[in-house]
């Protein structure tokens, strides 16, 4: 079972980051509780708020799994087991000098078994169990709608998350700048 990192602090700094290239790799996960059906969402930190799933920087002393559980729980104080990959999405803002998406996400299910009442990110963000219908229409990014569309919880047919993995993996030979 991935669990997320016992420490009360979250990691900071992007020294550790995984990059593919020039493209940082992001990890995060759709935390569902699959006795309820609902899916916990986190508010952005970013100016503005907005509703989003838990991600961030894959580091190079863990796997993307580990990344993924160790973020769910610095953003939103979830634990609980990572049992599929969704998918692998690529970031919509290109950067100007290489044409390279600036990151790539990879988006796991946890099924979650415990919320901490204490997290390293508590302070920053709020978190709330949504509905399948109310996530989607909660989630202020089109790229995070298509990855809870792709999760255990989406309505038949719709659901191939067991059989068809999303990847774009980039395979490309342009410099980093």
């Amino acid at each position: 079972m991935l669990q997320g990192s016992s420490t009360m602090k979250a990691r900071t700094g992007r020294e550790k980051q995984v990059y593919k290239g020039c493209i940082r790799q992001v990890a995060g996960c759709v935390p569902i509780n699959k006795k309820t059906g609902e899916i916990l969402l986190i508010t952005r930190r970013k100016k503005g708020g907005g509703w989003v799933l838990p991600k961030g920087g894959w580091e190079n002393d863990e796997s993307e799994e580990e990344a993924a559980a160790r973020e769910t729980y610095e953003e939103a104080g979830a634990r609980g087991r990572i049992v599929s990959l969704i998918g692998v999405w690529q970031h919509h803002v290109i950067k100007t000098k290489t044409g390279l998406p600036k990151a790539e996400f990879s988006f796991f299910e946890m099924e979650v078994d415990k919320l901490e009442e204490r997290w390293p990110e508590m302070d920053e963000r709020d978190r709330q169990w949504f509905s399948y219908d109310d996530a989607l229409k909660a989630l202020i990014k089109p790229f995070m709608r298509e990855v809870v569309e792709r999760c255990s919880l989406a309505p038949l047919p719709d659901n191939n998350n067991n059989n068809n993995i999303i990847v774009n993996h980039l395979r490309t030979e342009k410099v980093c700048s």
